[in-house]
């Protein structure tokens, strides 16, 4: 029997009392249909009441035993010539978690059940909407598990090993928007970039090139690994930041595809890491806690890469350079809004985290202590580009571009700060004591 031939025959004995109530299950037995209207039936009484079935299956009493017992039902039964009658009283193992709410009639798209607008045109169905669907919990209980945020879920089920089940711990109040906006805006490193403009260059403005691209895939790569980390520890019923840190991960692998690309595609490869910068840069991955590593990554470190991205974009030797570093500028931009996003949230439900957070900066600050200069190697290649060359003139232009940049970086950050919710003094002495080595 189908699941549509058992839903009828529920159907076709609803009048009947539920004590009064027989189900026809044919010869079927467990592995071929019965539990189908087992389940059918006891769905419709509630915890103690009772259903009878018959089957001319007589081979099936153990296997139906079994389930019931499994399955936490109470079992009775009475053997007839050709058949057996089973009671069944309903226990409580398959009763539901709820949240409260039901989705049941509330519709994603509000214009009717098919996604059209009225013209004809498609309608968006924004991330953003389903937390009206329903309502992101202040606190998820690990027990949820993967159930979808909504879902009902039976009791029983395990409690998985989720750290971030606190909404303030990760939440941001445009992660939805910022998720749209990442999807819509993913782009190829194979099909968008024209590889074929690059033109060759000349042998100092071709290694200052690599050596920059070798100092953004090194910072590319802590920007991959530490929201990654992240990820696995965050409850699903905050989907919307499990979702759009996906989407940071795709973009920071297509910013170290594409730089390392760069580097190699006019034979002057990957040059020097320093010593420093990987000081740096293992001091952010240890970072333990979600929104100080955000802080440190996104608020500071990628905010920082915002106005160096800018700068490389505008004195690029070649076409290929500028237009790498400027698609990754605009994502880079998206992960800086998330960082602020989520920084803001939390500084709203708790005003004393401006602590937390400034102290991560101090304790990262102690343990970069001899790390108290710009990487060189960057700095001079920075200046060889803003400049055109060596020649002295061109050096000092350079240098005064690239200090410029450095003074810029700060004041951004102070901006930044502020915007969130820390003072103008706490803003500058943060901004101070981020790493000279920017990320």
């Amino acid at each position: 029997m189908s699941q549509e031939e058992a839903k009828g025959a529920l159907a076709s004995s609803s009048s009947s009392q539920n004590s009064e109530r027989i189900w026809d299950c044919g010869d079927l037995n467990l592995t071929n249909g019965l539990l189908v209207i087992l389940e059918l039936a006891l769905s419709e009484v509630g915890c103690g009441e009772k259903v009878r079935l018959r089957s001319c299956d007589r081979d099936g009493i153990a296997d139906v035993r079994t389930w019931s017992r499994l399955s936490g039902h109470t079992l009775a039964f009475s053997q007839g010539t050709d058949f057996v009658e089973y009671e069944i009283e309903k226990g409580s193992a398959r009763k539901l978690l709820l949240d409260g709410e039901t989705q049941w009639g509330k519709r994603l798209f509000q214009n009717g059940s098919s996604p059209q607008g009225p013209a004809g045109e498609p309608v968006r169905a924004s991330t953003g909407a389903l937390a009206g669907l329903c309502t992101v919990p202040l606190q998820a209980s690990p027990q949820r598990g993967f159930a979808p945020r909504g879902a009902a879920l039976e009791v029983h089920s395990p409690a998985f090993s989720f750290t971030l089940n606190d909404k303030r711990q990760v939440w941001a109040a445009e992660v939805a928007d910022l998720y749209d906006q990442a999807v819509a805006n993913q782009w190829d490193g194979v099909r968008d970039i024209d590889w074929s403009s690059l033109p060759p260059l000349p042998p100092l403005l071709e290694q200052a090139v690599c050596q920059i691209m070798t100092f953004l895939v090194e910072n590319e790569y802590s920007a991959l690994y530490v929201p990654g980390k992240f990820i696995s520890r965050i409850n699903p019923q905050y989907m919307e930041v499990v979702l759009f840190l996906t989407t940071q991960l795709m973009d920071e692998a297509r910013h170290i595809e594409v730089f390392t690309k760069r580097a190699l595609a006019n034979g002057g490869g990957l040059q020097v890491c320093t010593a420093s910068t990987e000081h740096s840069l293992k001091c952010l991955f240890e970072q333990s806690d979600f929104s100080c590593a955000s802080f440190l990554l996104s608020v500071l470190g990628e905010g920082t890469f915002v106005d160096l991205l800018r700068f490389i974009e505008e004195v690029a030797p070649d076409p290929v350079t500028a237009d790498i570093v400027r698609r990754a500028r605009i994502d880079e931009i998206r992960h800086v809004h998330f960082g602020m996003a989520h920084i803001r949230y939390l500084l709203s439900e708790d005003a004393g985290a401006v602590n937390m957070l400034m102290r991560a900066v101090f304790e990262r600050s102690l343990v970069l202590r001899d790390v108290t200069s710009i990487n060189e190697l960057v700095t001079r290649s920075l200046a060889i580009l803003a400049g055109g060359g060596i020649e002295p003139a061109q050096l000092k232009v350079g240098t005064g571009r690239v200090n410029g940049l450095l003074k810029l970086m700060d004041e951004n950050r102070r901006k930044r700060l502020v915007s969130i919710g820390f003072s103008p003094e706490q803003a500058a002495e943060v901004s101070a004591l981020h790493t000279p080595n920017f990320m």
